[in-house]
C-alpha cells in the first residue's frame, strides 16, 4: 500500500497526475486515509424530510436518530411553510446547520425566474430568525435511500487533492495561486478523459472555474460541463467517477445545479456540490474586496477566501452568502426582502441573482476542504470577458 498523508509545505500544480500514472504502471494504487464527520457535529444536525416514500422516511429517521440528530418530518405545499416549521423547529445552541431531504417537488424551495428561466434555491431557509440575513448553513439531499444514507454518515478523505476543470488554462492562474496556497496538490485537466477516472475519485476539492474568454470558457446544462465546441464533463462521464472520500464539487457555470443528470450523479456518486441553477454573471467593473462583488467571481473567491476560516463547508457556503448580502446596495437588498416577504419570484437584476442563486447539495456538516497550509486572501477582483 502506498499511503500519502497530509505534508506540510505549499501544494503544487500539474505534478499529482503524474504520481497516479506512475503508481498505476507500478501497480501499487496510490491510497489515502479516510475517516468519518465527527459525531458531535452531526448531532447538530436539524434534518428536515420532505414528502418521500414513507418506509424512506422510516429508514432516514432511523439512521438520524442512531447519529444523535433530530429529525422532523414535513409534507408542505409550498416553501414558506417549509420556512415556517423550520423556523419552529430550530434550537439556537443545539442545531447548528440543516439538512434537507427530498426534490424541490418533495419540499418545496423558493422559485426564482430569471429572463426565460426558472428553478428554486435554498437560500433563504438559511435564515432562521426573520432578519433575512443568512446565518445558518443549509444543504439539501434527494435521491435512493442508499444516495441519501449515503450523505448522512459518509466517509471524508485526506488527500489533499484539487482537480480544475478550465477550457482555457493559463489565461489566470488566480485560482492554482489560491489552492496552491491552501496547501492543495493541483491537478488542471480540459476535459474529462476515462483516465483521470482514479485522480478524481482520491480527489477532496473538483472545481470548474469559467475564466475563459466567453467563446472558450466552460458553461453548463443540468446534463454537462461543455464549451462550444466540445463536452468537458456529462453526467455519465460523472457516473463513472468512483468518489472515496466525499469531495466538494464546485461549479461556476450555468445552470448546473438545477435538479437534473448532472447533479443527480454528483450526489449518486457521494459528492457535495455547489453551483447555481439559473444564469452565472461576470461583474461589468473590477472591485477591491469579493464581499462587494455580487457576481459569479465575488462569489466563488468568497468562498476560496473563507475556506481557511470555517470548520464545515456549510459554513464557508452561509458566510459567503452572509458577507455578499450585507454589501448589497439598499436597492438591491430591497430586492431580496421582496422575495423573501411577499412572494416575488421574478428577479430583475443581475446582483439579485448573483446573490441568493447558489445552492450546496450535500451534508452540510462535511469537514472543510483546505490543506495544511492554509492561507489565502483573494485581493481585487478583475473584470472577466
Amino acid at each position: 500500500m502506498n499511503l500519502i498523508r497530509k505534508g506540510r509545505s505549499q501544494g503544487t500544480i500539474n505534478l499529482i497526475k503524474k504520481r497516479f500514472r506512475e503508481a498505476r504502471d507500478k501497480r501499487q494504487p496510490l491510497e489515502f486515509p479516510t475517516r468519518k464527520i465527527p459525531r458531535e457535529l452531526l448531532q447538530q444536525l436539524l434534518v428536515v424530510c420532505g414528502k418521500v416514500d414513507r418506509h424512506d422516511a422510516g429508514i432516514y429517521r432511523e439512521k438520524v436518530e442512531e447519529i444523535g440528530a433530530d429529525f422532523v418530518e414535513v409534507r408542505a405545499k409550498n416553501w414558506t411553510e417549509v420556512r415556517d416549521h423550520i423556523r419552529l423547529s430550530f434550537r439556537e445552541g443545539q442545531h447548528a446547520a440543516i439538512l434537507l431531504i427530498g426534490t424541490s417537488e418533495q419540499l418545496p424551495s423558493h422559485p426564482l425566474k430569471y429572463q426565460d428561466s426558472t428553478a428554486y434555491t435554498d437560500w433563504f431557509f438559511q435564515d432562521v430568525d426573520g432578519d433575512l440575513v443568512p446565518e445558518v448553513p443549509v444543504g439539501r439531499v434527494f435521491g435512493s435511500p442508499e444516495t441519501v444514507l449515503g450523505h448522512l454518515d459518509p466517509d471524508i478523505i485526506d488527500s489533499d487533492i484539487a482537480v480544475i476543470f478550465d477550457s482555457e488554462p493559463g489565461r489566470s492562474d488566480r485560482h492554482l495561486a489560491a489552492l496552491t496556497k491552501l496547501g492543495f496538490h493541483v491537478e488542471v485537466l480540459e476535459r474529462f478523459e476515462p483516465e483521470d477516472a482514479d485522480l478524481l475519485a482520491a480527489s477532496e476539492f473538483v472545481l470548474q472555474f469559467s475564466d475563459g474568454k466567453y467563446t472558450r470558457r466552460i458553461h453548463g446544462c443540468p446534463e454537462a460541463w461543455l464549451s462550444h465546441n466540445s463536452v468537458i464533463l456529462s453526467y455519465k462521464q460523472a457516473n463513472q467517477i468512483p468518489f472515496k472520500g466525499y469531495p466538494v464539487v464546485f461549479s461556476e457555470a450555468c445552470s448546473t445545479a438545477q435538479e437534473g443528470p448532472l447533479l443527480r450523479a454528483f450526489l449518486e456518486r457521494r459528492a457535495c456540490y455547489i453551483g447555481a441553477p439559473l444564469d452565472t454573471l461576470n461583474n461589468p467593473r473590477p472591485f477591491e474586496d469579493w464581499r462587494e462583488c455580487a457576481y459569479a467571481d465575488g462569489w466563488k473567491f468568497g468562498f476560496l477566501d473563507l475556506l481557511d476560516s470555517y470548520d464545515t463547508i456549510g459554513q464557508v457556503k452561509v458566510n459567503v452568502d452572509r458577507e455578499i448580502f450585507e454589501n448589497l446596495s439598499g436597492w438591491i437588498k430591497e430586492c431580496v426582502r421582496k422575495l423573501a416577504v411577499f412572494g416575488a419570484t421574478k428577479i430583475h437584476y443581475d446582483e439579485t441573482l448573483s446573490a441568493v442563486e447558489w445552492n450546496l447539495f450535500g451534508n452540510p456538516m462535511r469537514i472543510s476542504t483546505r490543506g495544511p497550509k492554509a492561507a489565502f486572501t483573494p485581493g481585487r477582483i478583475v473584470v472577466d470577458t
